[in-house]
């Protein structure tokens, strides 16, 4: 009786951690990202922030950083900015306006490493002006 006790006990504390630690995880789907600073001189850190359908926000999103759209494939590597992944966009010996690009899947349980062009996707955008 008492082994039972014990089993029963032990299986109800897993189930409540497993309970726990499983509440947390979903946020709905990813419905939109914010970048901050919307705009930037020069060289800039960018942060993206992502808005859930279940109206929870994450701030320090995992995305794929970029300059425009990381998809389209070009011949020609495009004169511009550089965007590292940690989100640092620095200027080339270039003058003009870019646009900074991040990235996330829609379903918060795939990891953007894990993102092609198929993965529906969340884009935001922000500036970096190269004086």
């Amino acid at each position: 009786m008492r082994k039972l006790l014990l089993l029963l006990s032990c299986g109800s504390l897993l189930l409540s951690v497993m309970s726990v630690l499983s509440c947390g995880t979903s946020h709905g789907q990813l419905k939109s990202i914010s970048i901050s600073p919307a705009a930037a001189t020069g060289q800039a850190k960018f942060t993206a922030t992502g808005a859930y359908s279940d109206g929870s926000n994450v701030s320090s999103l995992a995305v794929l950083w970029s300059q425009g759209n990381p998809w389209v494939m070009s011949d020609v590597v495009p004169e511009g900015i550089t965007v590292s992944p940690s989100g640092v966009a620095s200027c080339n010996p270039v003058v003009g306006t870019f646009t900074v690009e991040a990235t996330a899947p829609v379903d918060p349980h795939i990891p953007v490493s894990q993102m092609d062009l198929t993965t529906p996707q969340v884009h935001g955008t922000a500036r970096l002006t190269c004086p």
